[in-house]
């Protein structure tokens, strides 16, 4: 399951150290064409080869890598077996690439998601001819920004233990340390990398009385999508569906935007579904559907910006605060990748930067609300 539409990246720092990359993987054929593969990348390395997770799981404290990238499918040990363990053991970030997580796969998928993995690639297949110079662009700076992602943050970690939630410079005024979601009618979350198993977490202890419609833009790849929505029906209690174009919203569910189209909703909670627009990187782009709840809502909306590679929805976020409304950008620490959120810290449109337990807080006051 890959991130679509990535950002473009600038070129590799030349200066900045090498990213090291344990490769558990039991097919010489494949080894041997991902090595090449990773030559275009030369600040990507390849420290270390194991052809199976238990190996993996001995070569892991020596070997140290800063992000491990595992096959699904192996002997003695398999790859959800070995995330499970290795979690155990270590912190290191790891990246599923493998033939078995297709669309149609979706039980491989989102077992993997659940067991730990912070996301899951379809593996290139055949040869080299056939992965497209952007496949492999998406793929290296997925791999980079996981890897210094999960570097910065135990850099943060050891330079400012228990550091707790944040607030926007910008207002002045009392300092409010947490938001406060009175009168809010509707929630707006856009995610990317490493967003599902947020979703799955803020979703799963909500009620199925939950008092308003939570609506979503998730970057994920073609046909993954319904997948995703049944892993979180079966994760929660809230009615969980992609929406279509005239559907009302409505309490205790939660909208997805479907494959290929922006959604943007009408002050009545009406759906709309429109082509991707030309300036738009996404489809379904976040910065349509915040633009659409800003217009719309306005203070009686709460945005929040997940992790995710890029800047979609930063933009859409500074509407929403613009327009009265409470805004959140998940914090470094618990982002698989900081992209977005810190994109939206940068300009101001979050008014709050917190944890993800922080914003599940947030969501259940919202159920408590008289």
């Amino acid at each position: 399951m890959r991130t679509r539409g990535a950002e473009p990246m600038q070129p590799p720092d030349p200066t900045r150290q090498r990213i090291r990359i344990l490769l558990v993987e039991d097919s010489p054929t494949e080894i041997y064409l991902l090595r090449k593969l990773f030559q275009h990348a030369p600040d990507l390395e390849i420290a270390g080869v194991a052809q199976n997770g238990r190996e993996a799981l001995d070569m892991l404290p020596g070997l140290r890598p800063d992000i491990i990238c595992t096959d699904y499918h192996m002997p003695v040990m398999g790859g959800l077996e070995f995330i499970l363990k290795a979690n155990k053991l270590s912190t290191c970030p790891i990246m599923v690439l493998s033939v078995a997580v297709q669309a149609h796969q979706k039980d491989n998928i989102f077992k993997l998601l659940s067991a730990g993995a912070v996301a899951v690639v379809a593996k290139p297949t055949g040869t080299m001819a056939g992965i497209t110079p952007d496949e492999g662009r998406e793929l290296f700076d997925m791999i980079r920004e996981i890897a210094r992602s999960h570097s910065h943050k135990a850099t943060r970690s050891a330079d400012a233990p228990g550091l707790t939630t944040q607030v926007s410079e910008r207002f002045d005024g009392p300092r409010i340390l947490k938001p406060d979601p009175r009168g809010v009618t509707l929630v707006a979350i856009g995610a990317s990398t490493g967003g599902p198993q947020v979703l799955a977490q803020l979703f799963a202890q909500l009620p199925a009385t939950y008092p308003v419609p939570i609506v979503c833009v998730q970057h994920i790849s073609n046909g993954f999508l319904g997948g995703l929505v049944s892993w979180l029906q079966h994760e929660c209690k809230l009615a969980v569906k992609i929406a279509e174009p005239g559907d009302t919203a409505r309490p205790g569910q939660v909208y997805f935007a479907p494959d290929g189209m922006d959604l943007k909703i009408s002050g009545r909670g009406i759906f709309m579904l429109e082509p991707g627009g030309a300036s738009n990187r996404h489809c379904p782009s976040i910065d349509s559907l915040f633009f659409s709840v800003a217009k719309e809502f306005g203070p009686k909306a709460l945005g929040i910006l997940l992790t995710g590679m890029g800047r979609d929805g930063a933009a859409g976020l500074k509407a929403m605060i613009d327009a009265g409304a409470t805004t959140i950008a998940q914090n470094e620490e618990t982002s698989v990748i900081f992209g977005m959120p810190g994109a939206a810290i940068s300009i101001d449109a979050a008014r709050f930067v917190l944890s993800t337990e922080d914003i599940y807080r947030t969501l259940a006051r919202l159920k408590m609300r008289g």
